[in-house]
């Protein structure tokens, strides 16, 4: 008996020095839809981490990151969301919980949540209450900020007009080559390239590199820039990379500034563009407003630039935070850092909203 009672005062002793943290929500937070639940713990060999929505299993993760994925629906109340961190053989438990905030009837109207793509420089992992988010002047609650991204659609856009002789279209397609090595699994990739007519999407593999599908293609006709970047919009739950190469110009695009950045703006889109020569307004507003990168370039260089932007993607967090208390149209988002030791180096600065 006594054996047992001193073994028992051990595993007390020892879960007591387990922590475990909330990572997503946070407390207080508001529960919506489909989001994930993710603690951490200095709990060692554990074993599984069981979550638990309002007394009811949600799922287990058995490995770090120790996160789930749970639909909170649209309902109104607060829940309780439990986290059971089981390690050592399942000899010693650690439990942890939060309560997230109520919703008003109008706010469960909005249900749909924002990606903001952004560049952060901290010397740590930077989380919610390290961000300060306003949408048109209106303070919004962040929900979550992950590290790094999960599988993307990338889309390649490249510039076969007359004005790419003289080696730059070749380049240009050694580039895109070069840069489908950075691709990470679950990764999917595309190559559409324009004159005054906009081709069909080409998947790239592997085996079959742009320079090589595009063997047969010499630089003519006009350009179509705006056309060619709104045809490289895909639907779907994928975050979609458009890396464009170009020389800048537009003479021939059916669609207006306005409603090409309208098609780019509302979506999980992040246009960054290489451009040989000088970028226009259309890719100024188009990299600035969903967070991508815009940059000059030369026949010599475009590879390095191009590799340049593939490494800032596969570097990058994605805040996520529900729109409320602004109207439709377009919406504005600053973002700034709320301790020092943050510095945002470039985020997404707005979206259109029907």
């Amino acid at each position: 008996m006594r054996l047992r009672m001193l073994l028992a005062a051990l595993f007390t002793a020892v879960t007591a020095h387990a922590g475990v943290t909330f990572v997503a929500p946070q407390p207080g937070a508001q529960a919506i839809g489909a989001q994930l639940l993710e603690v951490t713990t200095d709990a060692e060999d554990v074993d599984r981490v069981e979550f638990y929505v309002d007394g009811v299993l949600a799922g287990v993760a058995r490995a770090a990151p120790y996160r789930i994925a749970f639909d909170f629906g649209t309902a109104l109340e607060p829940r309780t969301v439990t986290a059971r961190v089981f390690s050592g053989g399942y000899r010693t438990t650690r439990s942890a919980e939060i309560v997230t905030a109520a919703l008003t009837a109008g706010e469960s109207m909005n249900v749909d949540l924002v990606e903001v793509p952004m560049r952060v420089h901290a010397s740590r992992a930077i989380r919610p209450e390290d961000i300060r988010l306003r949408e048109n002047s209106v303070d919004q609650a962040i929900r979550q900020i992950l590290p790094g991204r999960g599988p993307a659609q990338f889309a390649f856009v490249v510039d076969r007009s007359l004005s790419m002789t003289g080696g730059k279209l070749d380049a240009a397609l050694d580039a895109v080559d070069r840069a489908t090595a950075l691709l990470r699994s679950g990764d999917t990739a595309s190559l559409i390239v324009f004159n005054h007519h906009v081709s069909r999407a080409q998947p790239l593999r592997a085996d079959a590199g742009a320079a090589s599908t595009l063997a047969a293609t010499v630089p003519s006709g006009g350009t179509s820039l705006r056309d060619a970047v709104a045809a490289s919009i895909r639907s779907g739950a994928s975050r979609t990379y458009v890396v464009v190469i170009t020389d800048g110009g537009d003479r021939n695009s059916l669609l207006s500034e306005e409603d090409a950045l309208r098609q780019i703006s509302g979506t999980k889109t992040v246009v960054s563009a290489v451009v040989l020569g000088r970028p226009g307004s259309f890719l100024d507003q188009a990299t600035g407003n969903t967070g991508g990168l815009l940059l000059r370039a030369t026949e010599a260089n475009v590879r390095r630039q191009v590799q340049h932007i593939l490494e800032d993607i596969n570097g990058r967090y994605t805040l996520v935070y529900q729109s409320s208390g602004t109207a439709p149209g377009w919406r504005t988002i600053s973002i700034a850092p709320r301790r020092s030791g943050v510095k945002i180096v470039s985020a997404r600065t707005g979206y259109f909203a029907e």
